[in-house]
């Protein structure tokens, strides 16, 4: 009965997740949260590299190891505000605008993977920072994939969300009230972080890109070295990318573990951002203190639950060990209700 219980318990946030009309009015992954805000101590600055000028700032302490955070298209680094937050004191977190987007600027050279790619590897050099862990979100995980291949040296690590290795593996995402949401957020806020520079330019350059690359075949995954930790993470209501893209993906890269987050779309690190960072925690500790990756606690709103995993698991196909948090009061009385059914039995 107990060992039931305890099965129970796992389960139980994935099922709310999968049901939560019950426990919200609108489903988490067909909300947009507010665009997070970065630690108030932000002091941005331009690096002068590619002949353009890179907007980037950086937290936490010079003697800790770097973690570079890089946005999705059209975004800006302040979507990463949550993780920072709860990250800078462990390690240095650096984050910069990809060119043209955001605070940075561009040229009239079309923007592509590679250039971004360059940009930041010159932005790294300019720190004097051989390698650093990668968090990335859609095209920014597509350049630390792109990083992985053909410039592994400079990686620690990889964490990619989001990410679809061709242009077929894109969905159609003006049928997402979300991502057209998403659409006019991120002009409102180009047009006010970036107002010499023209919002209709850039999405007709995104765009391009997105039509064409990334166009990588299980081929070019083989460049990526094998000693090279990495996760492929999405939302299990992706909006944006098809499921072939992270399962491909996963196949091809030995090492690589998969984690599908449950409830959240490709806007998972605001929809859920406890859990997104919990596991991005739990990703970052495999490599730099694998002792303490022998267990974790899950943090939440309403209660905590402990477990344990090897983080070598498929974890799309167990989803039974995503022992994740309760998010609200409701399900923290169904705990409790359990647990006094338990007791009697």
């Amino acid at each position: 009965m107990l060992s039931a219980f305890i099965a129970l318990m796992c389960f139980l946030p994935y099922i709310t997740a999968q049901n939560s009309t019950i426990l919200y009015s609108k489903s988490r992954w067909l909300q947009l949260p507010p665009t997070p805000k970065l630690p108030l101590q932000l002091i941005g600055q331009y690096a002068k590299i590619n002949d353009i000028g890179i907007w980037y700032t950086i937290y936490g302490s010079n003697n800790a190891t770097s973690l570079l955070f890089l946005h999705g298209g059209f975004a800006n680094s302040n979507y990463w505000g949550l993780q920072v937050e709860e990250l800078k004191s462990f390690y240095r977190c650096i984050l910069m605008d990809s060119r043209g987007q955001g605070r940075s600027f561009t040229t009239s050279t079309d923007i592509t993977y590679d250039l971004m790619t360059s940009d930041v590897i010159a932005l790294l050099d300019y720190l004097n920072i051989e390698r650093v862990h990668l968090v990335g979100w859609s095209d920014g995980a597509i350049i630390g994939l792109n990083l992985a291949m053909n410039h592994p040296n400079r990686l620690i690590s990889l964490f990619a969300f989001g990410a679809n290795y061709g242009p077929t593996g894109v969905k159609d995402v003006s049928t997402s009230p979300v991502f057209m949401t998403y659409l006019e957020r991120t002009k409102t806020e180009y047009e006010a972080m970036n107002p010499v520079n023209n919002y209709s330019n850039l999405y007709n350059n995104l765009t391009s890109m997105w039509a064409k690359f990334p166009n990588w075949t299980q081929q070019d995954f083989t460049r990526i070295d094998k000693k090279l930790s990495i996760w492929i993470v999405d939302g299990d209501h992706e909006e944006a990318i098809f499921r072939n893209q992270p399962d491909d993906m996963t196949s091809w890269i030995p090492q690589a573990s998969q984690l599908i987050l449950p409830g959240t779309s490709h806007f998972a690190f605001i929809q859920d951002p406890v859990t997104f960072t919990m596991f991005v925690k739990r990703f970052l500790a495999e490599i730099d203190c694998p002792s303490c990756t022998d267990t974790i606690w899950v943090p939440s709103v309403a209660s905590s639950i402990f477990c344990s995993f090897s983080i070598s698991i498929q974890f799309n196909n167990l989803l039974s060990i995503l022992c994740l948090c309760m998010h609200t009061w409701l399900s923290h009385v169904f705990l409790i209700i359990l647990i006094l059914i338990n007791i009697h039995v």
